[in-house]
């Protein structure tokens, strides 16, 4: 009987040791706030990109009007019988610009691009400590979320805001 009893009384030690420490447990750690921004579709809701693709799809058909006289000029040489050399540097000059052009658009575009993309993540910063986010993640980086934790809606309602003043 006194076995039994000793036994008892160590149970209910080892359990109030048990809940205690689980007690502190769940106390010292918080539950995360974790959210999940497509990140590639609050960029295009964005004001700045929308007038950046514009400027974008303008640049790109000025170079292409300039490739097209390019191109008119080597078929009015070809026409008036000019040599193969002559032909050939044409081509050369039409090959070279246009690898120029696009190498002006990719990095005048890419610089603009990323300036709107720091300015966005900054804004989801904000967004994330005003709401009390422990951690955004981009829906790119994610396998598999539920639609619950996706605040894409959210963030993008939030950004409006800063393009109205």
């Amino acid at each position: 009987m006194k076995k039994s009893i000793l036994i008892l009384s160590l149970i209910v030690v080892l359990l109030t040791a048990i809940v205690a420490i689980s007690g502190k447990t769940n106390e010292s750690t918080p539950l995360s706030n974790v959210a999940v921004v497509d990140i590639q579709k609050v960029l295009e809701s964005t004001k700045d990109w929308k007038e950046l693709n514009q400027s974008y799809q303008e640049d790109q058909q000025f170079y292409q009007r300039q490739l097209d006289a390019l191109v008119a000029e080597y078929k009015k040489m070809k026409d008036e019988g000019a040599s193969n050399e002559e032909l050939f540097a044409k081509q050369q000059e039409i090959l070279a610009k246009k690898a120029q052009y696009e190498q002006t658009l990719q990095s005048t575009y890419n610089a603009k691009t990323q300036v709107i993309v720091d300015q966005i993540r900054k804004r989801i910063n904000s967004y994330a400590d005003f709401m009390g986010y422990d951690l955004i993640l981009t829906k790119e980086a994610v396998i598999y979320s539920k639609e619950v934790f996706d605040i894409t809606d959210q963030v993008i309602e939030y950004l409006r805001g800063f393009e109205n003043k």
